[in-house]
């Protein structure tokens, strides 16, 4: 390839993606390989291993539509999950390719993503062209041999599968790209680099990438007809609320007793199949593991219902072989950190679905996890998910408002609430920390808080008093409660900025309030933190029971 930019005068300010030179006998050598890349995609259809449906073939049309748009560099297709999002990249190659006004080297084709997943490599492998295979990457690839391999290319694209995976700047793909040169408008253009980013949770991405005004945009893909999402499943009552199955803590030892009937709730549930299913329960890692399949044998008995485990340590290397065969008794499945996005089932004799539980779930994680594995076109029907609920209903409310609307709360690892308002957190995406993006101010998205009176005293009781003469009257409501102590006699609690119930000491509060951040999310110039309160246990040693303290901080 001749590394000459066309006669566009680059001394200017870059304002679209500029188009390489080729020569005739380039030209020549690209075309025909293109026409390999296209045969090898019918030959993936006519065996079955990649076919491209209608409505694939719908996104890749608009995707390259959207290419041909030269001022933009990155378009995001959030797709639900195991809708065929692989297909989906088939189809984007192939229109690609088709549409003459397009010369690519296919060697500048590249599919990677932030899964570091062995699964995910080998399974969009097998659906991909074989002159594309060897520039399918996961994790540990990207930031040296694909960085490398890219960092003085031009006219190249980059398909991103699963972009919600380690997307927080810092992380693989923010330190790729920034290996790579990437991080600059400028190059982006000059260099054509042209970014397709897929997902079925974008998370804060989304918001981030919007803010990049004429050089991207976004596609809600359409579903294929007898397609099954987990609001459907929802709707069909296949979908219940997740409980605690383990129930062991660590500080006595001891298994809480309610988890017996929780489990009991899943036998009643595998009675009414009509033959014997698999049932794949999500378990915590180590100890926790074994407690649960302890519980599990007390409820069900071991020469009725086999148990096994597919961790990455037993036997089972492939679990769609196993699930491929009908089981001669029901048969529990416990798993620890595997079927978590992009993995595809074999759901034909699929029963429940237990995803483990949290007291607050991600709601990416729970879209991602099995009740997204359950979704997609060919569900059995019958199937019965224990997942986090308002997860669902949340993530229906975003797909249908196309992710613009900003009041939902939706949690993960790279979304924020600013003032009631969603918003992206430090992702790869955020145009802040690309050379050349202008971004606009975002002082009225950002936090302000004021400072906050705070009160500290030694007993609750003295809380409750000084609340009910300063506070209550002047319209704080009824005033705190009493926490209950945990077995140790501590008392824990959780913070806008750590969501895990535990001791908090003197330490962590002096940070917060040297830094007046509490997590109010208060906005002084239009007042909407009045009238607000939180009231803290505090110890000075996190050993020590006696060194309590009673912070109340207020506006």
């Amino acid at each position: 390839m001749s590394d000459n930019i066309s006669s566009e005068n680059t001394e200017k300010i870059i304002t679209k993606r500029v188009r390489c030179d080729y020569n005739l006998l380039e030209q020549d050598i690209m075309k025909l390989r293109k026409q390999n890349v296209l045969n090898e995609l019918e030959i993936l259809k006519l065996s079955g291993h990649s076919v491209i449906f209608e409505n694939q073939e719908m996104i890749g049309s608009q995707v390259v539509t959207h290419l041909n748009n030269r001022k933009i560099i990155n378009i995001m297709v959030v797709s639900k999950t195991q809708s065929g999002k692989t297909g989906s990249m088939c189809s984007t190659i192939k229109k690609y390719l088709e549409d003459s006004s397009n010369l690519i080297p296919i060697e500048n084709i590249y599919i990677i993503t932030g899964l570091s997943s062995c699964e995910w490599k080998e399974q969009t492998k097998e659906r991909m062209p074989e002159s594309i295979q060897s520039r399918v990457f996961h994790r540990c690839q990207l930031p040296s041999t694909f960085a490398k391999e890219i960092k003085d290319k031009h006219n190249i694209l980059i398909m991103m599968d699963e972009i919600q995976v380690a997307a927080k700047k810092g992380q693989t793909i923010h330190n790729s790209f920034k290996n790579a040169g990437l991080l600059n408008k400028s190059k982006l253009y000059e260099n054509d680099i042209k970014i397709i980013e897929y997902t079925a949770t974008p998370d804060g991405t989304i918001y981030d990438l919007m803010k990049w005004n004429d050089a991207s945009t976004k596609i809600l893909a359409d579903v294929g007809d007898g397609y099954v999402s987990s609001y459907n499943l929802l709707e069909m009552g296949r979908v219940k609320q997740f409980k605690d199955i383990c129930g062991y803590d660590k500080k006595t030892g001891e298994v809480d007793e309610a988890v017996f009937e929780n489990i009991q709730e899943i036998k009643n549930d595998i009675i009414t199949f009509d033959n014997p299913r698999y049932h794949i329960i999500r378990t915590k890692n180590g100890l926790e593991q074994d407690l649960t399949i302890k519980n599990f044998k007390q409820i069900f008995n071991i020469d009725t219902y086999n148990f096994i485990k597919y961790d990455g340590e037993s036997y089972i290397v492939d679990i769609n072989k196993t699930l491929i065969n009908q089981p001669e008794k029901h048969t529990f499945i416990f798993i620890k950190e595997m079927l978590r996005c992009a993995k595809t089932l074999n759901k034909g004799y699929i029963g429940i679905l237990y995803d483990r539980y949290n007291k607050n779930p991600g709601d990416s994680t729970i879209i991602q996890g099995l009740v997204g594995r359950d979704t997609g076109y060919d569900n059995n029907g019958t199937s019965i998910c224990y997942t986090n609920i308002d997860s669902i209903v949340k993530y229906e409310k975003l797909w249908n408002s196309e992710f613009e609307d900003n009041t939902i709360k939706w949690i993960s690892g790279t979304t924020k609430s600013i003032n009631g308002i969603l918003t992206g957190k430090n992702t790869f995406n955020d145009p802040k920390d690309y050379d050349g993006f202008s971004v606009a101010s975002e002082e009225s998205e950002e936090e302000i808080e004021e400072p906050q009176p705070i009160i500290k005293v030694k007993h609750f009781a003295e809380i409750k008093k000084w609340f009910n003469i300063n506070l209550k009257p002047n319209g704080y409501g009824n005033g705190p409660k009493r926490k209950t102590k945990d077995d140790d006699g501590f008392y824990k609690c959780i913070t806008q900025f750590n969501k895990e119930e535990k001791i908090r000491t003197n330490t962590e509060f002096k940070i917060y309030e040297k830094n007046k951040k509490w997590g109010f999310r208060g906005n002084t110039q239009k007042s909407k933190q009045k009238n607000k309160y939180r009231v803290y246990p505090v110890y000075n040693d996190e050993t020590d029971i006696n060194s309590l303290e009673w912070w109340l901080i207020y506006y």
